[in-house]
């Protein structure tokens, strides 16, 4: 009987061990890396927005509330050129789905579209957020950022055609 119970038990060892899934480390296509960094970052802007919310921020005071704290990383004194490439830059990277077109320019001025804005709200909120919250918000970090830049921002989005204008002051 002992015997039965420990071929059993080696039974059951072996099999178990044997089923065990064998990990490996994943590999990303360039598409699916820009899909996880993509989500994430609107993901992680909505948390920080949901709770702003329940803390009865309005959205616009915390998007300015993000300027404020990414100020210490902009250097008035780059000059306008420099802020509109960087501005540019980081709103292309954070949509990736965007086509961004140039519509206006001049030493003082710039106006571009970025289309597809609305991608992730296309069938109702994102991670808990609205499209108009997200707007508002990325208003009040843009406006923040641009005044400390000595540049004037301002938007208008029509079905996700997002477009800005940045006028040096």
């Amino acid at each position: 009987m002992k015997i039965l119970t420990i071929i059993f038990a080696a039974l059951l060892s072996a099999s178990t061990l044997c089923a065990q899934e064998s990990f490996t480390v994943p590999q990303l296509t360039p598409e699916q890396e820009t899909e996880v960094l993509y989500n994430h970052v609107y993901a992680y802007f909505a948390a920080g927005l949901n709770m702003a919310k329940e803390k009865g921020v309005s959205t616009e005071a915390y998007g300015k509330y993000i300027g404020e704290q990414f100020q210490v990383f902009w250097d008035p004194e780059a000059g306008f050129p420099f802020f509109v490439n960087q501005i540019m830059f980081i709103l292309q990277g954070v949509n990736p789905y965007s086509e961004m077109k140039i519509v206006e320019q001049n030493e003082k001025m710039i106006r571009f579209t970025m289309s597809n804005m609305n991608k992730l709200f296309i069938q109702g909120p994102a991670y808990g957020i609205s499209y108009n919250e997200f707007l508002a918000c990325s208003d009040g970090l843009l406006k923040t950022v641009a005044n400390h830049m000595k540049t004037n921002f301002s938007y208008k989005d029509t079905d996700g055609l997002y477009e800005v204008t940045l006028t040096a002051k």
